[in-house]
């Protein structure tokens, strides 16, 4: 499976609605949207795909100053990249927790037999990693984070504290402006050219590396 942070009723390629995706991938983010960390001191990639995707370094950190119950400051709506799509409703300064990323938390092994990989069965998948063992499933008990687009020159970052996942600001956000973070997918299988394409971007960033998958190291 694949590793990233965010899916969406609007992916695809293989699982989230209109995705498809590659075997073993969990954030089954649909590779047409243009739709996930950071650690205390450092961060670890996760080894699997999520939705809205995997994060490109899984850490939890302790617990810091940070509020852990911040107010509403966005609001869904359609996006001009991709499908639905989540805006700030005032402005946010930099390194605020915007909103916390909530879900059902599965195993891998369920998210395996839920959501199985079969290109000729593309289904909505919302699965965002949290470790090697365990995966927020976006489809049920989620909130509004889900929605969250990708972009290659995003406004938020996935912070990983305490099993819990927050979306920050990593700069400052005026009121209005779409919420994005990178999904940075890593999928077990070699990044080809053609792996690429499927997991296409297209969020129009001047930076934009045209696909949602991340570097592997």
């Amino acid at each position: 499976m694949a590793k990233a942070s965010k899916a969406a009723e609007k992916k695809t390629p293989a699982k989230p609605a209109k995705k498809a995706v590659p075997k073993k991938a969990t954030a089954k983010p649909t590779p047409e949207q243009a739709a996930p960390k950071k650690a205390t001191p450092k961060k670890a990639t996760p080894k699997k795909v999520s939705k809205k995707a995997a994060p490109k370094k899984v850490v939890a950190k302790a617990a810091d100053a940070k509020s852990t119950n911040p107010p509403l400051r966005s609001v869904v709506r359609r996006s001009p990249i991709h499908g639905r799509g989540v805006f700030a409703k005032v402005d946010i300064p930099k390194g605020e927790r915007v909103i916390e990323y909530k879900a059902r938390k599965i195993t891998w092994a369920q998210a395996d037999r839920w959501y199985a990989d079969d290109e000729s069965k593309p289904s909505h998948t919302f699965l965002f990693t949290l470790d090697d063992q365990y995966v927020l499933d976006g489809n049920k008990d989620a909130n509004s984070a889900r929605w969250i687009n990708h972009s290659c020159n995003p406004n938020c970052e996935s912070d990983i504290v305490d099993g819990r996942i927050w979306i920050e600001s990593i700069r400052n956000i005026k009121a209005g402006e779409e919420l994005f973070y990178d999904y940075n997918i890593t999928l077990e299988t070699p990044h080809t050219p053609a792996e690429k394409r499927r997991w296409g971007c297209r969020c129009g960033a001047k930076n934009c590396r045209g696909t949602l998958l991340g570097k592997k190291r």
